[in-house]
């Protein structure tokens, strides 16, 4: 485009296509050929528009790329051709006419006929300029015949002009031949001028349609971020309301407990309200009755004392019944203040024959129960009864679960000072050296602590297990012991 553009003589748009060039050969990253080719298209430009001072530095730099005379001879000998007709316009015409002589021996020696008759012209102006017309006549002629040669009408009709004004005697011969070419070349120019036109105009379509094309992929764009940051927004709506009706639920969840609490400390403070009117309850009928009673049979027997007719009997066995009501009457108030928990082993015996029975008896395990009769066992205390249940308990099921027995022997058993409850069975055994103690022993060693009492554990392979253990006397319960306290004949009574 550049080219065609200074053919027609539109030097401004020419630099602007050139220009264009040199930015994609920048992006390009091409050779010093290319580059040099380049700048020499511009220099001709600004030679053809007669701005010689700045043609003149765009030759010289591309005179200097690297290699060019090695790697493009003809375009080397064509840039210094138009660097001597610099020179020349310019004035400086020391060194014209070996650079186009220079110019002219690298074209000859490659057979470029373009070149050669392009420098014969500037040969011949030259050598009009300084005088010499007989050669300049003779450079004229050669540049005619190689142009007509290489059917290039442009150099023709100039060499035909030059030799009109060097050779006037036959200017007539020369202008009818440079009339005849110059109208052939007016009807070519103007059909190269119509078919660039419309190459512009299809150009200039082309550009219209990318930049449509260009503006709606920019639409496009913007919709598509559009709907992305649409999407991203809703979903950080999204997120938030969840983040929301979490911390709702939260909030909710916290207030039921909240209440719930409050629940629980009302229960509480009526629970301790109930524990405290019974209490007192209890206190007023200990306080109001079975003082006042005790009081009353105190002073009863302190009147009788020193009396022995059947009246002082008849009262003192009155004022003895009356202590066997009082009695019952505190131990009724005995049993109110029991906890839940020791009730169940109101009948002890019964329930560790519960026990034996209930896990034996699935299990297929003969089991044999023996126990002191001349102890009520019920007298213990509750406390004692839970732990010596549980100590069974735990014991029963280590048998069960490791011995793979097919009997074991329970016993409950007064030694001396001591109560012996004794669990043997027929199992495989263990040896007592070995390991550690399970959970199972250790629950065992500390509930017999928590009695006071003393446990032995004998085992070996194949000869069974007997665990026995031993707590004093003294666990009998207070109610049992004030009343093996009494005179002998209330105890009869």
């Amino acid at each position: 485009m550049g080219i065609a553009s200074g053919a027609l003589k539109e030097y401004d748009e020419a630099l602007d296509y050139y220009r264009l060039a040199e930015d994609h050969l920048e992006r390009a990253n091409l050779s010093d050929r290319e580059r040099a080719s380049l700048e020499n298209n511009i220099g001709l430009v600004y030679l053809d528009k007669g701005e010689y001072d700045s043609a003149k530095p765009i030759y010289e730099k591309a005179i200097r790329r690297d290699s060019l005379l090695n790697l493009n001879p003809s375009l080397y000998a064509k840039i210094m051709g138009n660097l001597a007709m610099t020179d020349f316009n310019l004035g400086n015409l020391d060194s014209v006419e070996d650079k186009l002589y220079r110019s002219q021996y690298i074209q000859d020696s490659i057979g470029d006929q373009e070149g050669q008759s392009r420098n014969y012209y500037n040969l011949a102006l030259v050598n009009k300029e300084i005088g010499r017309k007989a050669d300049a006549f003779i450079f004229a002629g050669n540049a005619r015949d190689l142009a007509r040669e290489i059917d290039n009408n442009l150099r023709y009709m100039e060499s035909l002009k030059l030799l009109a004004e060097l050779d006037p005697e036959n200017a007539n011969t020369y202008n009818l031949e440079y009339i005849r070419i110059s109208d052939s070349l007016q009807q070519e120019e103007r059909r190269i001028r119509n078919k660039f036109e419309r190459i512009r105009f299809e150009t200039e379509e082309t550009q219209s349609r990318n930049e449509q094309l260009a503006r709606q992929r920019f639409i496009w764009a913007g919709i598509a971020a559009g709907l992305l940051l649409f999407a991203i927004a809703l979903s950080i709506i999204v997120v938030q309301r969840i983040k929301n009706q979490r911390l709702r639920f939260q909030q909710q969840q916290q207030e039921a407990n909240q209440e719930i609490f409050n629940l629980m400390l009302a229960q509480k403070q009526k629970v301790e309200e109930g524990k405290q009117s019974e209490q007192k309850r209890i206190s007023e009928e200990l306080h109001d009755g079975i003082l006042g009673e005790m009081n009353g049979v105190r002073m009863i027997l302190l009147g009788l004392n020193k009396k022995g007719d059947e009246a002082a009997i008849s009262l003192r066995e009155q004022a003895i019944e009356k202590l066997k009501g009082i009695q019952e009457e505190i131990r009724s108030i005995s049993h109110e203040l029991n906890d839940a928990s020791y009730q169940k082993f109101n009948n002890f015996m019964n329930s560790i024959d519960d026990l034996l029975k209930n896990s034996c008896e699935p299990a297929g395990l003969h089991y044999h129960f023996s126990y002191d009769q001349d102890l009520d066992w019920d007298q213990l205390e509750g406390f004692t009864k839970i732990n010596l249940y549980r100590i069974l308990q735990e014991s029963l099921q280590n048998c069960l679960k490791h011995a793979g027995a097919t009997s074991i022997y329970v016993s409950f058993e007064i030694e001396g000072s001591d109560i012996a409850l004794t669990i043997q069975d027929n199992g495989r055994g263990f040896d007592t050296g070995k390991g550690k103690k399970g959970i199972g022993h250790k629950n065992i060693e500390s509930r017999v602590k928590k009695i006071k009492g003393r446990w032995y554990l004998r085992s070996a392979p194949g000869i069974g297990t007997t665990v026995l253990v031993e707590i004093p006397l003294d666990h009998i319960s207070r109610e049992a012991k004030k009343e093996i306290s009494l005179p002998k004949d209330l105890q009869e009574a």
